[in-house]
């Protein structure tokens, strides 16, 4: 019989969104630029760095921009594991829309998500990131955590999570926008050192740490490594 996602596990990798920024309460485009970090995002970011020592990663790998990588090294620092800045964690490149606020945007006729047309190419603003060129940051660095073991935590931006599940469950660029990720939520993921699966989506900070300290009898295949037991 063929085996299930799971069944083999070789690494347990979590995805992780960094806490809330000006930009996400005030609105406008802030893929790489180095926004701060709201008063509610610093609260967030200590839940997060709870979630993340719970889950007790091997090594952490971060997006370089400070929203991101504070939490990480944060984190890092407690486990005592190295933080490593992956330029593929970073967020979609805006072009001219970065800095700019969503309704101005809108009303210059620089709308978001890019338009894609009948052959399912992405079109972008000159000077910003294509979706094509988002999803093959994403597979990269799908290939850099394969052959790992053990676990792995990254964080990073709620377009590229967006764009991870595509490149990861061949999602089409027309409909990968259509997710809510929120911040500081993690998407879970396993892998056999070849396919990841997923195992959990949109978790919050307490979620990933219920998940990761307490055996659940519905992890039948203990896909969070905690000692699942069987269904009674």
């Amino acid at each position: 019989m063929a085996s299930m996602p799971g069944d083999v596990v070789t690494q347990r990798v979590l995805f992780m969104r960094h806490p809330e920024t000006v930009s996400n309460t005030q609105h406008f485009f802030s893929g790489r630029l180095d926004v701060p970090l709201t008063p509610h995002g610093e609260l967030q970011r200590e839940r997060a760095v709870e979630a993340l020592v719970a889950f007790s990663p091997d090594r952490v790998f971060t997006s370089p921009l400070s929203r991101a990588r504070g939490l990480a090294e944060m984190a890092a620092e407690r486990l005592g594991v190295p933080c490593t800045p992956l330029d593929d964690l970073i967020e979609i490149d805006f072009g001219p829309l970065e800095g700019m606020d969503v309704d101005r945007a809108m009303n210059e006729g620089l709308g978001f998500p890019w338009p894609v047309d009948d052959d399912g190419t992405s079109h972008p603003p000159a000077g910003a990131e294509s979706f094509e060129g988002l999803r093959e940051r994403c597979l990269r660095a799908l290939d850099l955590l394969r052959p790992l073991e053990g676990r792995t935590a990254c964080v990073t931006h709620g377009g590229y999570l967006r764009m991870l599940l595509a490149a990861v469950y061949d999602i089409p660029l027309t409909r990968f926008w259509d997710q809510h990720v929120l911040n500081v939520s993690s998407h879970y993921l396993t892998c056999d050192g070849r396919t990841f699966a997923l195992g959990g989506f949109n978790l919050s900070p307490e979620e990933v740490v219920q998940h990761a300290t307490t055996p659940n009898e519905y992890d039948t295949r203990d896909i969070w490594g905690t000692g699942g037991r069987k269904l009674s």
